[in-house]
């Protein structure tokens, strides 16, 4: 009798060290799973928008590789056309605004893709307005090394002066004395009057930009290339100055001019 006593207490023991290692190892293997990342907001709350940017060169249609007539007459054909579009802010009817986080792109003529930028989980509803800066911010200017649009990879980082290039164009061009120009325009500091980043701000007028989900609406913005070289009275002679890799005055004039080309055309919802 104390030989069944002494079995079932042990064959007790026995399934109770199981139970409680099973339990243990039940405990470990929760702990080890993270925690679901739930959705800030419900999909049925969000919606994407794109932006389009289409080149022109006065009123021709804008390639690389192609010669265009400047207003001082001079001819120019750019083989590079890069620059940042960053920081995009909607503005909504309700006075509200919504910004996009992490917000660098990269437009690259020599990649049609690159001029269609498309935007995710913009909160549903009715927007007005829109802003963005051509350029980078100064935090991201001395922020490093970085990921992304904003990777030196990408061959816009100036590493000896530890800032990003806004704008890079490069062509030919035959008033130029080396046959080719460069301007690579950057600088984000105000202090010594060096600052290139432009902000621009659109009102939509009488169209909404209507962001619903399963819905893909559309910006689309026109870029005069040719107020690189010449607007309202302010021009640019690739005679005088075919080459500029460094921030200053001079930089801010072209950068400013080049912005002035930026014009809100229409929107499809």
């Amino acid at each position: 009798m104390s030989y069944t006593i002494f079995m079932n207490f042990n064959s007790k023991l026995f399934i109770a060290l199981i139970l409680g290692f099973s339990s243990i190892l039940t405990s470990c293997k929760k702990d080890e799973l993270p925690d679901p990342i739930l959705p800030t907001q419900p999909a049925n709350e969000i919606g994407m928008f794109k932006i389009e940017f289409e080149h022109l060169f006065n009123s021709a249609n804008f390639t690389l590789n192609t010669a265009y007539t400047t207003s001082e007459g001079e001819e120019v054909t750019f083989t590079k056309l890069n620059y940042y579009i960053s920081n995009i802010q909607l503005s909504k009817t309700d006075g509200t605004t919504w910004s996009e986080p992490e917000s660098y792109h990269l437009v690259k003529l020599s990649d049609p893709i690159s001029t269609l930028i498309t935007i995710n989980d913009v909160p549903k509803g009715q927007y007005n307005g829109m802003t963005f800066m051509i350029g980078v911010d100064s935090t991201r200017n001395v922020s490093g090394a970085q990921t992304g649009a904003l990777d030196p990879a990408n061959e816009m980082f100036w590493s000896w002066n530890n800032g990003y290039i806004f704008v890079k164009s490069e062509g030919t061009s035959p008033q130029s004395s080396s046959g080719n120009f460069e301007y690579h325009l950057g600088g984000f500091k105000n202090a010594n009057g060096s600052n290139a980043i432009q902000n621009l701000n659109y009102n939509f007028g009488s169209s909404t930009l209507d962001i619903q989900p399963n819905a893909a609406p559309q910006i689309h913005m026109m870029v005069a290339v040719n107020h690189f070289f010449s607007h309202n009275g302010s021009t640019l002679k690739v005679a005088d100055m075919s080459t500029l890799h460094m921030p200053g005055a001079m930089a801010v004039g072209i950068a400013s001019r080049f912005s002035t080309g930026f014009m809100f055309d229409h929107i499809h919802n």
